[in-house]
C-alpha cells in the first residue's frame, strides 16, 4: 500500500505539477509550452521553457518570449532569439530560420528572457489538453485513489 501511495505521489509530481505550472501564474517566473518549430533544434515543441519576467533589458543572443499581433488580429506569444537592437525595439529570429522576423518587437511586448528549458514535459502538457490525456492523467488516477480509500475505509469498518 505504501508503494502505491509513493507511486501516485511520484506521478503527481512528475505529471501534474508541470501541467499546473504552465496554467497558473507563478509570479516573476513563467512556465510556458512551445507549440511551433521555429526555435528548433534549441527548443522543441516537447519542451517547457522557463521565462524570467524580471529581465526587462534583453541583449543580442537572449531568447525572449513576447506578444505579437499577427494578421486577423491574432495576438499570440512568440519565443525567438534577439538578433539585433534597433530604434524602438528588438529584431528577432527563430533559430530554424535564416532571415530575421519582418517586424520589430517593442520593449512593452517583451514578457521575459528564457532561463532554461525542461525537455519532454511539454509533450505531457499537450497530451493533458486532449480528452485521452484528461482520462489517463486525471480521471483514471482519481478513480484509483477513490477505490483505494474505499478499501481502506471498508477494512477499518470491519475491524
Amino acid at each position: 500500500m505504501k508503494i502505491i501511495h509513493f507511486l501516485i505521489g511520484l506521478i503527481f509530481i512528475v505529471i501534474v505539477v508541470p501541467i499546473v505550472a504552465t496554467l497558473v501564474p507563478t509570479g516573476p517566473v513563467k512556465f510556458m509550452t512551445v507549440t511551433g518549430n521555429s526555435m528548433e533544434p534549441t527548443i522543441t515543441s516537447s519542451d517547457i521553457i522557463v521565462v524570467d519576467t524580471t529581465k526587462t533589458q534583453p541583449v543580442v543572443g537572449d531568447i525572449v518570449s513576447y506578444h505579437h499581433t499577427f494578421e486577423e488580429n491574432q495576438r499570440l506569444i512568440v519565443t525567438h532569439r534577439i538578433v539585433g537592437v534597433e530604434i524602438g525595439g528588438y529584431r528577432t529570429r527563430g533559430d530554424a530560420y535564416t532571415k530575421a522576423d519582418g517586424y520589430i518587437v517593442t520593449p512593452e511586448d517583451v514578457i521575459g528572457v528564457m532561463c532554461f528549458k525542461i525537455p519532454y514535459l511539454g509533450e505531457l502538457v499537450h497530451f493533458a489538453g486532449t480528452s485521452k490525456g484528461l482520462l489517463l492523467l486525471v480521471i483514471f488516477p482519481a478513480l484509483i485513489l477513490i477505490v483505494q480509500e474505499l478499501r481502506e475505509i471498508t477494512r477499518l469498518i470491519e475491524r
